[in-house]
């Protein structure tokens, strides 16, 4: 599995100073040198592929944090006051921390870049286990939790906008989180990503389809339920810029 690769690598970009830690705001990305072929080439090198997802929950938690070392990335979001914009995120099976190494930095960071200054945006990762089981049964926890963020939310910033996104197990949250809501607060969801989605062929309940954007790479197995993780599977942060786009264009 190659983890001496990626933790020779992970020390090589950073050291242990560019650690995570749960209660840091984000900083764009490109203020700390993010370069994206080289996460994309450093994943292709050493994660492995084409095992079922039961058999790679430690490679994923070991290589997604030795990436976010590697590169300067936040696996927490934690929301700091109102916004104009709240992002909601859901991980993926056994992602660390609570947004994740392989999409929801690039792609909570590329959100940012591409609101700007036009805008005030805050991000809120979804604490839930997300475990093996826990995708295997679609379990629909996640969802009743990303829910309750967002109604609890509503509660403190009224005018808030709301994105709903998540990654392969945070699919299953954001269809779930849809149902859960009541007719107010769906329309204050002005926009719907998922990457690599196990209920793509399924539609986000509520939520008008012109909102709702899902990314799935022909050959990703997840996003036909399946059990098996693919390399198409864990490089959608490459979509992350066009799906930020998609975001700004429905605010």
């Amino acid at each position: 599995m190659h983890f001496s690769k990626i933790i020779l690598a992970a020390l090589a970009c950073g050291s242990v100073n560019a650690a995570p830690v749960s209660d840091m705001e984000y900083v764009p990305i490109e203020k700390r040198d993010f370069n994206l072929n080289a996460f994309l080439a450093m994943i292709v090198e050493t994660f492995p592929v084409n095992v079922p997802v039961n058999g790679i929950c430690s490679a994923l938690g070991v290589g997604e944090t030795a990436l976010a070392v590697a590169f300067g990335l936040n696996i927490n979001a934690n929301s700091k006051g109102c916004a104009d914009v709240t992002v909601v995120f859901a991980r993926g099976t056994c992602d660390p921390g609570n947004v994740g190494a392989l999409v929801g930095p690039p792609f909570l960071n590329a959100v940012k870049k591409a609101i700007g200054s036009s805008k005030s945006v805050t991000f809120q990762g979804v604490e839930y286990p997300a475990s093996v089981d826990g995708y295997l049964r679609a379990d629909p926890k996640a969802g009743v939790t990303m829910a309750k963020i967002v109604t609890d939310t509503i509660a403190k910033c009224p005018n808030t906008q709301f994105v709903l996104s998540g990654y392969s197990q945070g699919g299953y949250a954001v269809h779930n989180a849809a149902k859960n809501l009541d007719a107010n607060a769906r329309s204050k969801v002005k926009a719907v990503v998922v990457f690599g989605d196990p209920m793509s062929k399924q539609p986000v309940q509520g939520i008008d389809p012109s909102r709702v954007h899902i990314v799935c790479h022909k050959g990703d197995n997840i996003c036909d339920a399946g059990p098996i993780i693919t390399l198409q599977h864990i490089t959608y942060a490459e979509d992350a810029d066009s799906s930020a786009a998609f975001v700004v264009s429905k605010l």
